[in-house]
């Protein structure tokens, strides 16, 4: 289960996103990033999805993944920065998602470059 967590004096609030991602826990994840989201000015804020250790999707997350994008974008947030997985496979399967929903975000290659743009925004 994604793990989100508020940085304030970077001015991001992180989502790590870890392993397999689940078609039945998805709801469950809309819910709470909501909640979350809803206890900080994201107008402030930096959204950073930090997927650095995502493992291969299988061909039914897709439309989640796809979805989690729009998600992230119409939360508010200043900007949407997306750490890159660090293997090849799920790399080219968010870009390729990212692209089929015109991600107005951007890809990072690390977490501290990610809260480094966002600290300096």
């Amino acid at each position: 289960m994604p793990l989100f967590q508020t940085d304030s004096r970077n001015k991001a609030f992180i989502i790590t996103i870890e392993g397999f991602a689940e078609v039945d826990r998805a709801a469950d994840f809309v819910g709470k990033l909501k909640n979350e989201v809803s206890t900080i000015d994201v107008n402030n804020y930096t959204l950073i999805a930090d997927g650095t250790h995502l493992k291969t999707f299988k061909p039914e997350i897709l439309p989640l993944l796809e979805k989690s994008y729009a998600l992230y974008m119409s939360l508010g947030f200043k900007k949407v920065l997306v750490v890159n997985p660090q293997r090849v496979t799920p790399r080219l399967q968010v870009k390729r998602v990212a692209k089929n929903v015109q991600f107005t975000g951007e890809f990072i290659p690390s977490l501290q470059e990610a809260l480094h743009i966002s600290a300096n925004l």
